[in-house]
């Protein structure tokens, strides 16, 4: 349940959802998402699964998202919510309303099945200076679309890069991670990923060359890679 960071998107054409190709629930042997993952681990699984998340949408989606995918795997051994970003403030303003949004579709989750495992995965990586000098020394029309109106954007207006922008948006991802640990720690069998996500280093080939948003196929699959780990510990695979 989330965004389009679960959706596959960026492993298509721009705005494309792939859900094949998505690191949570794809089918994509090339991704070995961690479906495909938890399959091989604990084969009664197979089958089981489903993705609602939505591009574009924000935190106070995820309980309806919640319900829908209850009402196609009513027990899930494991539930995966990515959320927050398309909720993220420079200001961090509305860190309890999205707190809150969480709290609720967790309550489902847990008051629905009690024993799923429930995993709420943090931002993937953090703003990087060296990682947009990168993306902008690649495709200089790049820097357009990283400024913005407020003090968290990554060039000001005479196009020169601005270093507060970044430390700012991270204390602010920061802000709503915290936030998020605090209403999944209150519910049993909640966890989060521990910062492994936070410790994401972005890199220009694991993103789609049509959108520096969204993973490619390799990036969805370095994903997988990354956060297989912890889903092993929480489900026991």
């Amino acid at each position: 349940m989330g965004h389009s960071g679960l959706t596959g998107e960026g492993a298509g054409a721009a705005s494309e959802p792939v859900e094949a190709d998505s690191w949570a629930t794809g089918t994509d042997p090339q991704v070995d998402s961690v479906y495909l993952r938890m399959v091989a681990a604990l084969p009664a699984t197979e089958g089981h699964v489903s993705n609602t998340a939505t591009g574009g949408a924000s935190a106070n989606t995820l309980t309806p998202q919640v319900r829908s995918a209850l009402a196609k795997v009513p027990a899930p051994a494991l539930a995966i919510i990515q959320t927050v970003d398309n909720d993220i403030q420079c200001d961090a303003a509305n860190v309890k309303s999205v707190g809150a949004s969480v709290a609720d579709a967790l309550a489902v989750i847990h008051d629905a099945s009690p024993n799923t495992k429930i995993l709420v995965v943090g931002q993937l990586g953090r703003p990087s200076v060296t990682f947009v000098k990168d993306l902008v020394a690649h495709d200089a029309t790049k820097k357009q679309g990283l400024t913005w109106d407020d003090d968290c954007t990554f060039y000001d207006a005479q196009g020169m890069l601005h270093e507060a922008g970044f430390k700012k948006l991270t204390a602010a991802i920061d802000a709503y991670e915290a936030e998020t640990a605090r209403v999944c720690a209150a519910v049993p069998n909640c966890a989060t990923d521990g910062g492994v996500r936070r410790a994401w280093v972005d890199k220009i080939d694991l993103f789609s060359p049509v959108d520096d948003g969204h993973l490619n196929k390799q990036g969805q699959a370095a994903e997988a890679e990354q956060i297989w780990p912890v889903v092993e510990r929480l489900v026991g695979a």
